[in-house]
């Protein structure tokens, strides 16, 4: 009986530890948890960023072609963030919200200057003041439109080297390199050096030789052979005019212009209003018709630019014209795309001096021998810029 007893004793002394063991930690998970939670609720939550102000203004809603006349079914509302970096675009039609003010009938039977793509903003220059289509002649050309604001637009004549090879497009950013070539002239007659001068005398025995009228160019004075004195005198070309070496001088003089246009201008729409135009019908599918059907496109030729449209500021127009107007040979040099923001480039002029003196040039010693034939004369035994120089095509 005792030993029955003292079986049951030890079974449930057994459950007891098992039970308080199951109890502590059961306690201790608790705890855990309780001290986990507290921690977690003592960080601060971070608070959502605060979003920009916004200002409504007019975008389209569909692809507007030019001539189309709008109405407020072509438009919508977008919210533009107003960031300091990026405000609205300059001339956005704005809704301001108050009471009496403007909405999307500003645009209602105005008429479309240029194309406008989907989601584009709408700005006032894009259309015209009225409803009026023949009103577009009082706006001024398209091409103003892309002229940056503070500049005015300068055409020039070009070949394939002085374009880069007809590599400029529009919207290339270029410098304007010029060729000067001086030469020494009178102060008073502004004529090439030197002078000729003309004899006069009131003697009878010079007049009764005829050396009154004795015409002879202004030398300089040397020592000749046997005690004379020598007149040298300048030599002369075809014409028997004094030749005087002109002096060049190269320089970047304009820098950073904006290429506006390469070639002429389209005159088709001169003095003719803009025509108003309907919505534009949808394409047709690419599967739709036969290839058999549709004749082989023919190429278009297209014809070599002689002339570029260039923007740049009112005072670099002007030096421009003046260059043009004497005589200077212009060339532009081609940026690249990613110095389009680089102004004020400062660059030394170069001359024959400079070429002699930066790059260390020997100048070659005068030799009893010489190459046959001259190395100076052109493709016809001329000399090159006086006359005789093959011309070089464009």
């Amino acid at each position: 009986m005792s030993a029955g007893r003292g079986r049951r004793t030890g079974i449930i002394l057994i459950l007891l530890v098992i039970v308080i063991l199951v109890v502590g930690i059961g306690v201790l998970f608790l705890l855990q948890g309780t001290l986990g939670g507290g921690t977690a609720a003592a960080e601060p939550t971070p608070a959502p960023p605060t979003p920009p102000p916004t200002v409504n203004i007019i975008i389209a809603s569909r692809d507007i072609p030019r001539g189309a006349q709008l109405s407020v079914q072509d438009v919508t509302i977008m919210a533009w963030p107003v960031l300091a970096d990026a405000p609205p675009p300059l001339g956005s039609l704005i809704l301001t919200g108050d009471e009496g003010s403007a909405g999307l009938e500003q645009v209602d039977k105005r008429i479309a200057r240029v194309d406008i793509l989907n989601g584009q903003p709408v700005l006032d220059f894009m259309l015209t003041p009225g409803t009026d289509p023949a009103g577009i002649g009082d706006t001024g050309s398209d091409a103003a439109l892309l002229i940056p604001s503070g500049q005015v637009a300068y055409a020039i004549p070009i070949n394939r080297f002085a374009a880069v090879a007809y590599a400029v497009r529009e919207g290339d950013h270029v410098d304007l390199m010029m060729s000067f070539r001086f030469v020494d002239v009178d102060e008073d007659f502004q004529t090439i050096l030197p002078n000729e001068g003309l004899l006069l005398t009131d003697q009878p025995d010079l007049l009764g030789a005829g050396l009154q009228s004795f015409q002879y160019d202004l030398g300089r004075e040397e020592d000749g052979p046997f005690g004379t004195t020598l007149l040298v005198l300048p030599t002369t070309n075809d014409t028997s005019e004094p030749r005087q070496r002109p002096r060049q001088a190269t320089q970047m003089v304009i820098d950073n212009a904006m290429v506006l246009r390469v070639g002429t201008w389209p005159l088709s729409g001169l003095n003719e209003p803009i025509v108003v135009t309907p919505a534009p019908p949808p394409t047709a599918s690419a599967d739709q018709g036969q290839e058999g059907d549709q004749a082989p496109p023919t190429a278009t030729p297209i014809p070599v630019p002689d002339v570029v449209t260039l923007t740049m500021s009112r005072q670099d127009a002007l030096v421009l014209k003046y260059a043009l107007e004497t005589g200077a040979k212009i060339d532009l040099a081609l940026r690249s795309a990613l110095d389009d923001d680089v102004n004020d480039i400062v660059t030394d002029t170069v001359t024959l001096q400079y070429i002699i003196d930066f790059y260390n040039v020997a100048i070659p010693p005068k030799l009893p021998i010489a190459q046959d034939p001259r190395i100076d004369l052109g493709p016809d035994n001329s000399l090159p810029g006086f006359g005789g120089a093959t011309p070089v095509a464009p």
